[in-house]
């Protein structure tokens, strides 16, 4: 019985050690994914820019549907495009972005406990084959 008692307590003892890293990587996990959901909404966005430059929209049109399609996170600014040169060849429409252009300033951010903040810096391009 008494080797029992001289056990009491390990296990919130281990748990004490160990709960700090596993609440880092559970919140590294929750931080990757919400970078990734706004980097899959910048290139879904830009690809929608680049689609309606294919078929003869005007670079702010283009520059537009980038911002909303993006729900607000790439600011028409920072959107580049190439006008079509002609049927039958590529259209480029690419958003590149200083950390503090996204998010109305805050960028893309990865906040994960006890390390430091990590901003993300994305150059996504879209290229479509030209219509008009």
């Amino acid at each position: 019985m008494r080797d029992l008692r001289e056990q009491r307590g390990a296990s919130a003892v281990e748990f004490a050690i160990l709960a700090p890293l596993l609440f880092m990587i559970v919140f590294a996990i929750l931080g990757y994914g919400i970078a990734f959901l706004q980097l899959q909404t910048i290139r879904g966005a830009v690809r929608e820019g680049a689609r309606i430059s294919a078929v003869g929209a005007s670079i702010p049109q283009v520059q537009q549907k980038v911002t909303d399609a993006s729900a607000g996170i790439v600011p028409s600014a920072q959107v580049a495009v190439t006008p079509c040169p002609g049927r039958d060849t590529t259209v480029d429409t690419s958003a590149s972005f200083d950390t503090g252009q996204l998010n109305g300033g805050s960028g893309i951010v990865v906040m994960i406990p006890l390390l430091p903040t990590i901003h993300l810096t994305p150059v996504v391009s879209a290229q479509f084959r030209c219509e008009v």
